[in-house]
């Protein structure tokens, strides 16, 4: 029998458990889990101004018990958030969720099910409401390096397991709370790339989220582009940083228009390709 024969049925016949990774910061209590509509194993990493851990069960609207890790942490940063949580989380799948982010009635359902008919994938990436209006394919797709640009944190399911064991991990340089603005997940999401893991999109709804206030994103600023043409390099390399600026500076001018010129644009993302961190 064919190895992946093997491996397509073992991970039929293994009941996953799936396990929510929020992110937040100075939360007082345990109430995000239910702002969020929890209905599987959760684990928060709470940035405050002290360090403990709770723990608790609590039952999800179809009565199964499930359970909740809370870690209280004076460290800072978006990307230590993340990778603090990856590598405490117990479940067999993880999702990558915000703290302004309600979850779909079904997206448990949804996620198990999206691994369970795709075996072979290390990586799902669903779809989530947001004021952005993203534009999201109707069809499957293979995420490569170009639809990992354009991923966001928030759609981001993964198998815990293949990510512990490639030791790959949210670049902490990158994200909110080291003043260099985002990039973060689709760092991510490259070096899985590069590490073989396979990644694939579905269609189907899992969240909402809310997106009232960035941490890092102020507008259009020169500050903005300046981070930008940093985080460019970082995930492409030059020149092909020195080209994607040149795109993102024309093709996006109507969307930064009303904020700043072209020729800022240009000049402060060319300049932040030089920024050392």
């Amino acid at each position: 029998m064919h190895v992946v024969n093997i491996y397509m049925i073992l991970f039929i016949f293994k009941t996953m458990t799936l396990e929510v990774l929020i992110s937040c910061m100075n939360q007082a209590d345990a109430a995000i889990i239910r702002r969020t509509k929890v209905q599987s194993n959760v684990l928060v990493v709470n940035q405050c101004s002290v360090n403990k851990e709770e723990s608790f069960t609590f039952q999800n609207s179809r009565e199964e018990l499930c359970t909740a890790n809370i870690f209280y942490t004076t460290e800072r940063g978006l990307s230590r958030s993340r990778n603090m949580a990856v590598y405490k989380a117990k479940s067999d799948i993880c999702l990558v969720c915000d703290d302004d982010e309600t979850l779909e009635d079904d997206y448990v359902q949804t996620i198990v099910s999206a691994f369970e008919q795709n075996p072979t994938m290390d990586i799902l990436t669903f779809k989530v409401h947001s004021p952005r209006k993203l534009s999201y394919p109707s069809h499957r797709k293979k995420v490569g390096y170009i639809e990992a640009m354009k991923t966001v944190s928030w759609q981001i399911a993964f198998r815990r397991e293949r990510i512990v064991e490639k030791g790959i991990r949210f670049d902490e340089k990158m994200g909110s709370g080291t003043g260099n603005g985002g990039g973060e997940e689709n760092k991510f999401l490259f070096d899985c790339i590069k590490k073989g893991l396979k990644i694939q999109y579905i269609p189907e709804w899992i969240a909402s989220v809310a997106q009232t206030e960035s941490q890092w994103f102020k507008g259009f600023t020169n500050e903005f582009f300046y981070n930008k043409g940093w985080t460019n390099r970082r995930l492409l390399g030059l020149p092909l940083a020195w080209c994607y600026i040149i795109y993102f500076s024309i093709m996006r001018r109507n969307k930064y228009r009303k904020d700043n010129t072209f020729f800022n644009a240009l000049y402060y993302q060319f300049k932040g390709t030089f920024k050392r961190v």
